[in-house]
């Protein structure tokens, strides 16, 4: 729903303008620039091959069909703004202009329809990426070159009806101007990049891909701009007018969208190195200190094998804590963690915990904490056959933790050692409540309320 949100604000505002500069009288959002035409075309065809780079990345690493389709599809745009519009308007042969016309319309059919192809390009993947990627690029190359022939064999002598000196000053209302062929692959591009918007929130949805919000929003400029393009003709006359600067925000948001997703890829190379050395500690911790203290708890007794092994679980938490992802759910670490307990102290758990909790590192950690400390005291101290673990995340996280074990007076903190003042502390620094219930004979319930 936010994609449908995101590329209607966009659709909206571009219908907005659409309709001020053809409605309105005096609205005027022109300027009659041939070096500006020259810069847009070059700013389109820049960005558009750092996004086709950007995106043909993503195929190199997932080697998914609809990448590929997109990068070329990229590609054709980029080549099209570059060598059918930029290249052509800086020189001043005689029959440049009528080529540049011709074969920017061309290309930029290409570029449209490929760019709906790649909306609906299926994910799968491709078996051999390289050779996927030459087919791709001679593809692009061949359609380019062959629309250039045809341009240059047969368009030459054919006036595309739009003078050069035209202005939007001249009238307040479109003008529909031009070659029926011209005015019709408007219309065309029009309909190729609905169908291109609906394609990419179609697939964002589906893979939950914030990249493609961005192409959803910019094909529903470039729908608009093509529109503009139709009511009046200004990407072929010497003025910059509403379809050049809605075009110029489709280059806009597919940036902004390469740049989200640059940042995100070194969030996710930062997390993948924060990862690795943590891994490397758990290892060290295992080879090492752990190693040593599953000694002292073999070859000793009475206190200090309570002590050693004590450390030795404390060794082994950080162990397991290490080696998670960093962004692991709450609820799987929690299971993780309670499950590892259970087993080493032999009661059966019953664990309902919420799915999707949202809680700070800080309460993360206490919380799984609380419940390592509480099902190891219920099997330990407390005799108990069974444990239920249940987490809540509604307004506010609860916790609780029961035991059916023999049960103890509050009141005498001994039992338990420091673990119960441990976990009352956690609570308590996070600005929680912290609430114990036993008696004797009835087990003990633990709750924790964090705000």
């Amino acid at each position: 729903m936010r994609i449908r949100l995101f590329t209607l604000f966009f659709a909206g505002a571009a219908a907005g303008l659409t309709a001020a500069a053809s409605l309105i009288p005096g609205f005027m959002l022109a300027y009659s620039s041939p070096q500006l035409h020259i810069a847009l075309e070059t700013a389109t065809a820049l960005i558009s091959f750092l996004v086709a780079y950007l995106v043909y990345g993503r195929f190199r690493e997932r080697k998914r069909l609809d990448d590929l389709v997109l990068a070329s599809a990229l590609l054709l745009i980029a080549t099209t703004s570059l060598v059918f519009s930029a290249v052509p308007h800086t020189v001043p042969a005689e029959g440049a202009r009528n080529f540049s016309v011709w074969a920017s319309v061309g290309g930029a059919v290409l570029g449209a329809l490929t760019l709906a192809l790649a909306a609906f390009a299926p994910s799968t993947r491709v078996s051999s990426p390289r050779r996927a990627s030459a087919i791709a690029a001679l593809s692009c190359a061949g359609a380019l070159i062959a629309t250039a022939s045809v341009v240059a064999f047969f368009a030459d002598g054919v006036d595309p009806d739009i003078p050069l000196a035209l202005s939007p000053e001249a009238t307040h209302r479109p003008i529909l101007l031009g070659h029926h062929f011209l005015l019709g692959t408007q219309v065309v591009g029009v309909l190729l990049f609905i169908a291109a918007a609906l394609g990419f929130i179609q697939r964002g949805e589906r893979d939950k891909d914030e990249l493609m919000r961005w192409f959803a929003a910019g094909a529903a400029l470039s729908a608009f701009a093509r529109f503009n393009y139709f009511l009046f003709p200004s990407l072929y006359s010497d003025w910059v007018f509403t379809g050049d600067f809605l075009r110029l925000g489709f280059c806009l948001l597919l940036l902004a969208g390469a740049a989200r997703e640059i940042g995100s890829y070194w969030r996710r190379l930062a997390a993948m190195a924060v990862l690795e050395e943590r891994r490397r500690i758990a290892r060290e911790l295992h080879d090492g200190v752990a190693q040593e203290l599953a000694y002292i708890v073999a070859e000793s007794s009475g206190a200090l094998a309570a002590a050693a092994e004590r450390a030795l679980d404390e060794s082994r938490r950080a162990i397991a804590a290490l080696t998670r992802p960093v962004d692991e759910p709450l609820e799987v670490a929690l299971v993780q963690a309670a499950e590892e307990v259970a087993g080493r102290v032999g009661v059966v758990l019953r664990i309902d915990v919420c799915e999707g909790a949202r809680v700070s590192p800080d309460e993360r950690e206490a919380l799984i904490r609380i419940v390592r400390e509480a099902i190891t005291n219920a099997g330990r101290h407390g005799g108990a056959e069974n444990v239920s673990v249940e987490l809540t995340n509604g307004s506010g996280t609860f916790l609780r933790i029961a035991d059916d074990g023999t049960g103890f007076d509050p009141g005498h903190t001994r039992v338990g050692g420091f673990g119960l003042v441990s976990m009352r502390e956690r609570t308590e620094a996070l600005g929680g409540r912290f609430r114990l219930r036993s008696e004797a004979g009835e087990g003990t319930r633990i709750e924790v309320r964090l705000p």
